[in-house]
């Protein structure tokens, strides 16, 4: 299915992929499972089964139509059924599962999905339903709920005319059969479709819970029911989660682990002292004494991870200085990545000089390996940005000396490394460009509501791939597609990637891909690329069976201690 390598945010947001997500070695879970004492020599699971792990911020919204950000993410997919789930097998490949639903077909056309809905209960004693499914993928393809997800379900029947309300809800490809049956049309066949069964704007939700609660709906404990393997029992705002066993899961008896204590902490050595003393029991490490620490603690096991993910600048494409596309190269290559990587980010990523990250596949070829740099090429060609940015300010009718301009960047964040960032940002424009250069820091939720609301000149992230196709990277940057608010629109672009969404061939696609590439970084410089990252996972080796890939949404289910 894909590569054997291993996913505004910036290296200290992966922490929460690989904390929450799980992380380690699949062959350390090789041990039975039996619970209690000890019998007949074989090894027993520990009798408390709990987890103390962290998020590095307050998940924006647990309305799984409505968030966008790996926190919230890393909470649904333990907490919700989808339809599948992406497992592990032992060689840590990935393979597509049934989850909600126990079985599926198609048609022979490709064009018509039918899924069984296995018998489950939600967390209230109620039935789950196909209608809750029919519910939860129409709610995030519906106008008026401005999903940031909703691009991802394009391919289905009528999407993008509901979604731009042409069309009303209810003429949507997606319709229940009956309690148990779920038929999903597209409007035509999809070589990834099954790859969108398992992503949050398709999971189940109860329309009498959802509409009884309103706005309000996801942002406090008491306005959620629950499917899934856990439930949600404590919420603490900026605090604390707790997740505990929900013993109405259809497959609870596989369900080992009862509590995952979840403390929401952004500083980085407050995170490294709690894995040294055992207050933590997995964490990812990158800065280099703790690494080095780490990589020398014998009950620790210590994982490199190669992520499908990219840290990168945007720009607010309808603010007065960036709706100019020379002025956003200019900020685009002046940055020096190479420099960056090895300051800021101590050394661990790798500079990205295209949108696609590395790992992500094209057929059986990396796409990074047989396409080309765009960055590399718009620096190549302009060797001074400051002239470009001139150039811009002129096109624009404004003074052209950069000395005047102000810019501000906004970050997600308020810890240590953020200022960090900021200020080598600051410096680095200051210096190369000449302008005046302002960085404001703020918690995550108030960033990502801003840049929802267009508040803002420049943000940055960090975004993750949720399935193996560049697609899914690509699609990010369609007119329908709200994900990252640049506010950029290209038709030729929009064109390129719904070409590249039906066709079968991949010689084709990666055509229709590099040319997309190519308009997104090239032409029209709407995201400045930084890094990709690579994360060093540590993890104590009493700790089995969290998955290890970044595409992986098995979550805790499968998890359990021994030897704690």
């Amino acid at each position: 299915m894909r590569s054997k390598k291993f996913l505004a945010l910036s290296l200290a947001l992966m922490l929460i992929l690989l904390s929450v997500a799980g992380c380690g070695k699949k062959e350390n879970s090789e041990v039975p499972v039996t619970e209690g004492n000890q019998n007949d020599g074989e090894a027993t699971i520990d009798k408390e089964q709990y987890l103390n792990l962290y998020l590095v911020a307050e998940p924006s919204t647990l309305d799984s139509s409505k968030g966008s950000d790996m926190y919230s993410n890393a909470v649904l997919n333990n907490i919700l059924e989808p339809l599948t789930r992406l497992e592990e097998d032992e060689n840590q490949d990935n393979f597509l599962a049934p989850a909600g639903a126990e079985s599926w077909e198609h048609s022979e056309d490709g064009t018509v999905w039918t899924f069984k809905i296995r018998e489950n209960t939600w967390s209230d004693g109620v039935k789950v339903r196909a209608q809750d499914y029919e519910y939860g993928i129409k709610r995030s393809i519906a106008k008026e709920t401005a999903s940031p997800y909703a691009w991802i379900l394009m391919p289905i029947k009528n999407a993008s005319k509901v979604n731009n309300g042409e069309l009303t809800v209810d003429e949507l490809g997606v319709k229940s059969l009956d309690d148990n049956t779920l038929e999903i049309t597209l409007e035509s066949a999809t070589p990834y479709f099954e790859q969108l069964t398992y992503q949050r704007v398709m999971f189940p939700q109860r329309q009498d819970i959802v509409e009884a609660n309103g706005d309000k709906y996801g942002s406090e404990l008491d306005t959620l029911v629950y499917n899934g393997p856990f439930t949600l029992t404590t919420w603490v705002h900026n605090s604390e989660l707790i997740l505990t066993k929900n013993d109405n899961y259809w497959d609870k008896d596989t369900v080992k682990l009862q509590n995952i204590n979840l403390k929401v902490i952004s500083d980085e050595n407050a995170i490294y002292n709690s894995l040294a003393n055992g207050s933590f029991d997995s964490a990812t490490a990158n800065k280099g004494e703790w690494k080095e620490k780490f990589m020398k603690d014998e009950d620790l096991n210590h994982i490199e991870i190669i992520n499908p993910s990219i840290n990168f600048m945007f720009f607010n494409t309808q603010d007065k200085v960036f709706k100019n596309a020379n002025i956003r190269k200019a900020f685009t290559i002046a940055l020096n990545r190479e420099e960056l990587a090895n300051t800021v980010f101590y050394g661990v990523p790798a500079p990205a000089y295209g949108w696609v990250p590395p790992s992500i596949n094209i057929g059986d070829n990396e796409y990074r390996q047989v396409a080309e740099s765009p960055i590399k090429k718009l620096a190549d060609e302009n060797k001074d940005p400051k002239e470009l940015l001139i150039k811009g300010l002129e096109e624009l009718g404004m003074d052209t000396d950069p000395s005047k301009l102000t810019v501000k960047i906004s970050l997600g964040g308020t810890d240590q490394w953020f200022r960090t960032y900021g200020e080598y940002l600051q410096q680095t424009y200051i210096k190369t460009l000449g302008i005046n250069f302002q960085v404001e820091q703020m918690e995550w939720p108030v960033f990502d509501s801003n840049v929802q609301k267009g508040d803002f000149q420049i943000g940055y992230m960090q975004w993750g791939a949720d399935f193996n196709d560049p697609i899914n990277m690509l699609s990010l940057f369609k007119s329908d597609a709200p994900a990252i608010g640049t506010g950029w629109v290209n038709e030729r672009f929009d064109e390129l990637i719904t070409l590249a969404s039906s066709e079968m061939d991949n010689a084709k696609r990666l055509e229709y891909f590099k040319e997309a590439e190519n308009i997104l970084l090239y032409e029209e410089a709407a995201v400045a690329p930084v890094v990709y990252p690579r994360q060093n996972v540590f993890r104590y080796k009493y700790v089995h069976d969290l998955g290890v890939t970044p595409f992986g949404t098995q979550g805790y289910k499968y998890s359990f201690t021994q030897g704690r």
